[in-house]
Formats: C-alpha cells, sequence, structure tokens
C-alpha cells in the first residue's frame, strides 16, 4: 500500500457493524477449528495410545483447548475499543 492512499476513515457506527461481523466469523472459525479438532482425535487417535472409552471424553476436551486457543490469540478482536 502506497503512501498516497489513505484507508477511508469509518464513521462509529459503520465501524460497530464491521466489529460485529468479525467477531460473528472468528467465532464461527473457532468452533468449527475446535470440532475439526475434535473430530480428528475421536476417529484418528489410535486405541492403542488411548483407551476406546476416553477417546470420546479427550476428543471433546482437545476441541475445547483448541478452540479456547484459538480465541485466546485473537482476543484483541474481542476487547471493547480505548475511548480517549
Amino acid at each position: 500500500m502506497s503512501a498516497d492512499l489513505q484507508p477511508a476513515a469509518l464513521s462509529a457506527d459503520d465501524l460497530l457493524k464491521r466489529q460485529k461481523e468479525v467477531r460473528k466469523w472468528v467465532l464461527l472459525r473457532g468452533l468449527l477449528l475446535g470440532t475439526l479438532v475434535a473430530a480428528w482425535w475421536i476417529f484418528f487417535v489410535p486405541e492403542s495410545i488411548v483407551a476406546s472409552t476416553t477417546k470420546y471424553v479427550l476428543g471433546v476436551v482437545v476441541g475445547l483447548i483448541a478452540t479456547g486457543g484459538y480465541l485466546y490469540q485473537l482476543r484483541g478482536v474481542f476487547q471493547a475499543p480505548v475511548k480517549d
């Protein structure tokens, strides 16, 4: 991006709408990531490593950890803007 082209400043309403839209997609991506990781754990972890009954519980736990880790890394999206 060159120095000549400055992004247009958004009004307060437009900024709030954009933040809500971004938050929605970040949450959806986090949930899908957690679901993918949990499904991988449940279907593809060998039973020689984990007992078959605990595989499902650990899959859900791993999915929750993956979702939480993803959302933690993007926590700046969910923080309220600083008012001067």
